[in-house]
């Protein structure tokens, strides 16, 4: 449990048990992006941990330069993966963020995104209207007169997010009913469809859905998903994060059939719920078996097979999803399934599993990090030459649409499952 401490935020903040874990012994540094970037202590794990335990220990109050350090976290959790004491950073650092709305200085700022967190992004009708003209914009004339012109670097914010969304945006995709079937179906699996991910990235739904018919896998979107929370949790916003948690295990419920989620982020919060809620008496025991449900389709592909063969001559450079390798501990299953892609070329890039600086929300709130940590993915794709840039998570692969236009080279980005349905789409073509 968590002293009474300084906390501005008692009930939701980081525990002393958790806290302790932390030996200090510096083994996160290297794998830290902020600290690789800064070279500098408070920008490290360790270092955040370090303003938290002065705080459980009463030892000063959240200041603003504590707060500071804290916001330029992206949450990773590349630390964890290395951690020997197995400290928990992801769960401290939400309960840590949810001191932030007690704390001074940036209040303005952080309610006007926790408003948009919670009644823009959590709510589909709102969402699918304010996603309406970048789909739009995505595949018109409008956006092609705009680069011509070289207007972007002028434009801040607003430039970098037009350089991050895709060449073009397909149909949205609503949740409700069947999305695929097979000849000859050997499993069943639902969809978990998400709020970005639905509006934007339709097209890898539909991808997942043909891949997964063509391992036997029939699949359905059931109605009433919401958005899973993890944004909401990493901004510390942990109780609206548990209402849309308690949602989702309701629309799920009433088999044990495997949830698949092609968002990383979205898969590592789910697979999580179980922690989330584990001080809610009533919904404990059903947010651990939903979250035991919750499958990462390149680690549900490797339990069932992958169905039909695949052919593709391209140079791949696969890019690990944070919450894919760190949180949800997958690597090796996406890669094998690029192997497995006839005339398929994967490419390892230094720090391939270093995060791109796109964190969620994070490349709107923290562009000057985000952007440095996008030049590095930048300079690596420049020197690799990848003709496909692969991963597995929305905000990855916005970040990596603006990495490659700064690379200056002729790359597609896509989802892991875009790739699959493209080769095995192309080997029947082939016969």
């Amino acid at each position: 449990m968590a002293s009474e401490g300084l906390w501005p935020v008692p009930g939701e903040a980081p525990t002393t048990e958790d806290l302790s874990r932390c030996v200090h012994c510096g083994l996160c540094l290297s794998s830290c992006p902020t600290y690789l970037v800064t070279g500098l202590e408070v920008e490290s794990p360790r270092g955040r941990i370090h303003f938290a335990k002065l705080i459980d220990e009463g030892r000063s109050g959240l200041t603003p330069a504590i707060a500071r350090h804290w916001d330029l976290c992206l949450q990773c959790r590349a630390c964890e993966a290395v951690c020997p004491s197995g400290v928990a950073y992801g769960r401290i650092q939400e309960h840590a963020r949810a001191q932030l709305s007690g704390a001074a200085g940036g209040r303005v700022e952080r309610r006007l995104r926790r408003l948009m967190l919670r009644n823009v992004i959590a709510r589909p009708r709102v969402l699918a209207t304010a996603m309406a003209p970048a789909r739009w914009y995505s595949g018109s004339r409008v956006r092609g007169a705009v680069r011509r012109v070289r207007v972007l670097g002028l434009m801040g914010r607003l430039g970098a997010g037009e350089r991050q969304l895709p060449a073009r945006v397909g149909k949205p995709f609503r949740p409700g009913g069947l999305l695929a079937q097979p000849v000859e179906a050997r499993e069943r699996a639902l969809l978990f469809s998400g709020c970005v991910m639905g509006e934007l990235f339709g097209e890898v739904h539909r991808a997942t859905g043909r891949v997964l018919a063509r391992a036997g896998v029939a699949v359905e979107a059931p109605g009433g998903q919401e958005c899973c929370g993890a944004l909401h949790a990493h901004d510390g916003d942990l109780e609206f994060a548990r209402k849309l948690a308690r949602r989702n295990i309701a629309a799920f419920e009433g088999s044990d059939l495997p949830i698949v989620v092609n968002s990383a982020g979205c898969g590592a919060a789910m697979k999580e719920y179980g922690d989330l809620l584990s001080g809610d008496v009533k919904w404990a025991a059903r947010a651990t078996a939903f979250a035991a449900r919750v499958k990462d389709p390149g680690e549900y592909l490797a339990e069932v097979g992958a169905g039909g063969p695949g052919r593709l001559t391209a140079r791949v450079a696969y890019q690990d999803a944070c919450h894919l390798a760190h949180a949800q501990g997958i690597r090796e299953q996406p890669r094998e399934l690029l192997r497995g892609i006839a005339g398929c070329e994967l490419v390892e890039t230094p720090g391939a599993d270093v995060c791109c600086g796109a964190a969620g929300i994070y490349s709107l709130v923290q562009p000057e990090m985000s952007a440095r940590l996008r030049s590095r993915k930048a300079e690596q794709f420049r020197e690799a030459r990848p003709d496909i840039v692969v991963t597995a998570n929305p905000g990855c692969q916005m970040q990596y649409n603006a990495a490659v236009a700064e690379a200056g080279i002729d790359a597609r980005v896509m989802h892991l499952m875009e790739v699959l349905d493209e080769a095995q789409a192309a080997a029947e073509r082939d016969g």
